[in-house]
């Protein structure tokens, strides 16, 4: 048994949280670790760790009727050992053991327990829990073993399953929870006050945390669940307020200019603003004249005019006498805002440039010497902003575009080259990690949802599997001059672009899409190769995938293959079709922003979904939707919070708990209660 700390009196004992789990019998460091990873470091995080589900412990099966067929769940079963051998294969090993009882034999696996063979004796009577093999019924691979000190539950009896982790087995976790409700439960605190539990129908700690681990009712179990799930938003959402406050607290340069300026600065854009673009543009100059760091998220549709307001907000910094960095997240993207704002800038006498990792050495250094002068008023570029040669004068804002491609610690690290920075994020598709702060109110939001005027309708159909009819549909739109993109996620059978599934890898290559470059010989070698056809894919040197663009954006061919290298950073108004294979293998917010290509010009438009059934809830939310927020909430529930006031991406928040996402009410109260309940002690760092 590990060693462990020794275990405060409840007498004394003021905040489980600061008890560590190393007060409990059985962790000692290593274990620790490893429940950290389940972001459970103190006995208070192991009480509010609810179940993810309750299932009722299979009764006893003879040999034979296991060997006859099994529906892959969970079973018993119990027999004497006959004989036992070990073997050894990489670093993994089994202990494969015979055993009989009055209607059989099978072969029990042990996987990576070694120390079974030094347990096992003839003749000895087993009691095993685990899963008979579905190809081979004669095998049977053990989970647990009963023993005098660990014994089975009763059949029939609710057994709860729980997050898991490497080196934390199920049983180790149920035991070590029994333990602490033993030993702390009666200790545990409840923050709210009696009204506020009465108000919303909340049972107290104490009794929920009890009631959720020892359930007497369905019912009851499920008042209970919504007590305990709202614990961890609550603190997560104080931690949050309290990271708030001390970025406020930073102070910030106010960017602030005159009625006559701003006027000026609208009205240096070639078109009228939509009014949903001058209500956000009204917003953005209110925040930046504040001397607080505007954090402020942009949503709006693909082509809803989004980035004509991150140029604005650089136009108000440079007219305040700051600097602006425009970051995009890759070289044809942040080339093609170059190309388009830089006149703009100009005519309104702001200077500009633009910074790539393509950016030639020489012209780099003379860049950076202007930059650090302070004779640049705007920075466009990608990744390349976060190097340390590059030094700002008077840093104040940064814009980040497509910001669900960038990790939250790149983003920081540009944040951090002018301390106490303004921040506009822009993107077609929050991320999760993005939509969970908007819904704790960290982040302020601007939703585009107008669309410019002239543009045609864009609707998207998922082509079942073997369906072909939509051919007919791109060769009629050919006909009449259109233009369409062909997107396969993968260049070939070796390599894969973009967000993978790793289920979808593993298929057999028989049954997986063609790459781009079989497509693109595919489709150039039949009669639609008269239209001309380019492919475009990320293996190719930057200058050559650039002239196959630029050959597709004149039109000089009507059909482009790619991977998902055209994902942002390519706008072409004569193209009206998309066709995007094996979307099974793609996320929410990447089928998303492809379908966007297209719809940029007069012409009604159409994004074709090849994807397998087994992403059907995926495909039909993007029929039936176009709202960015209804599809991060999606992609929300498929892979969890994110860190929210950390710096991961995805998964479970380090508060030790993934909440239902679905429950946004359960997200409100924890808003609402953490508001009225003050700020924790402790301030956060600054998000950024």
């Amino acid at each position: 048994m590990e060693e462990r700390d020794s275990t405060p009196s409840q007498s004394t004992l003021a905040d489980l949280r600061s008890v560590p789990l190393t007060a409990l019998e059985g962790v000692g460091p290593v274990r620790a670790a490893r429940l950290a990873q389940l972001g459970l470091s103190s006995v208070h995080d192991l009480l509010c760790t609810a179940p993810r589900k309750f299932e009722p412990w299979p009764p006893a099966r003879t040999i034979a009727a296991l060997r006859a067929g099994s529906d892959g769940s969970t079973c018993v079963l119990q027999g004497r050992v006959t004989r036992w051998s070990f073997s050894r294969f990489g670093g993994r090993s089994s202990v494969r053991c015979h055993v009989l009882d009055e209607s059989g034999e099978i072969v029990l696996v042990f996987f990576n327990q070694p120390w079974m063979r030094q347990r096992l004796a003839k003749d000895m009577l087993l009691r095993v829990a685990g899963r008979a093999n579905s190809s081979n019924p004669g095998l049977f691979v053990v989970s647990r073993l009963e023993s005098e000190s660990a014994p089975f539950p009763r059949a029939g009896e609710l057994v709860p399953t729980y997050p898991s982790a490497e080196g934390v087995s199920q049983v180790f976790l149920r035991e070590l929870i029994e333990q602490a409700l033993e030993r702390f439960g009666a200790s545990l605190d409840e923050p709210l006050a009696p009204q506020e539990l009465a108000q919303h129908a909340l049972r107290p700690l104490p009794e929920a945390v009890r009631e959720v681990h020892r359930p007497t009712s369905l019912a009851e179990y499920e008042r209970a669940l919504r007590r305990v799930q709202l614990e961890p938003l609550v603190a997560t959402q104080r931690r949050l307020l309290a990271s708030a406050l001390a970025r406020r607290q930073l102070g910030a340069p106010a960017l602030a200019v005159d009625d006559a300026r701003f006027a000026q600065l609208v009205a240096s854009f070639p078109f009228a603003f939509t009014a949903g673009q001058r209500t956000i543009a009204a917003e953005l100059r209110a925040d930046l004249a504040q001397p607080t760091p505007m954090r402020r998220l942009l949503q709006g549709d693909v082509g809803a005019g989004k980035t004509a307001l991150g140029a604005l907000a650089c136009l108000i910094a440079a007219s305040s006498g700051a600097q602006a960095a425009f970051m995009a997240p890759t070289e044809l993207l942040a080339e093609q805002h170059f190309a388009s704002l830089a006149p703009r800038f100009a005519a309104a006498g702001v200077s500009c440039a633009l910074l790539t990792g393509s950016t030639p050495a020489r012209e780099r250094r003379a860049l950076c010497e202007r930059l650090a002068r302070g004779e640049l008023a705007v920075l466009i570029g990608t990744h390349a902003l976060f190097s340390g040669d590059i030094v700002f004068a008077r840093l104040a804002l940064a814009v980040v575009d497509e910001q669900h491609r960038f990790g939250v610690a790149q983003r920081e690290r540009l944040f951090e080259k002018g301390g106490a920075l303004h921040g506009l994020l822009m993107t077609a598709t929050p991320i999760p990690r993005s939509l969970a702060l908007t819904l704790y109110g960290d982040l302020e939001v601007s939703v585009l949802r107008e669309r410019p005027p002239g543009r045609g309708e864009l609707v998207t159909r998922w082509a079942r599997e073997g369906a072909r009819e939509f051919e007919r549909d791109l060769e009629a739109r050919l006909e009449r001059g259109e233009q369409l993109y062909w997107v396969a996620p993968r260049i070939d059978s070796d390599a894969v672009e973009g967000e993978a599934d790793e289920a979808a890898l593993a298929e057999d290559e028989a049954q997986a899409a063609l790459g781009a470059e079989q497509r693109f010989a595919r489709i150039a070698s039949r009669r639609w190769s008269r239209w001309g056809v380019e492919l475009a894919h990320g293996r190719m040197k930057s200058a050559e995938r650039a002239a196959r663009l630029e050959r597709f954006r004149r039109g000089e061919a009507r059909i482009l293959v790619a991977t998902t290298v055209i994902e942002v950073g390519v706008d072409v108004p004569a193209a009206s079709a998309i066709v995007i294979e094996s979307c099974e293998r793609l996320g929410l917010a990447q089928l998303h922003q492809l379908r966007g290509r297209v719809g940029r010009g007069a012409a009604a438009s159409v994004c074709y979904l090849l994807g397998k059934s087994s992403a059907r809830r995926r495909l039909e939310l993007l029929e039936r939707t176009r709202d960015g927020f209804e599809i991060a909430e999606e992609d929300l529930r498929e892979r969890g919070m994110g860190d929210l006031a950390g710096v991961r991406q995805a998964g479970e928040n380090r508060e030790g708990f993934e909440p239902e996402t679905s429950d946004l009410e359960l997200i409100a109260l924890a808003r609402t209660l953490a508001r009225a309940g003050g700020q924790a002690p402790g301030a956060a760092r600054p998000l950024s």
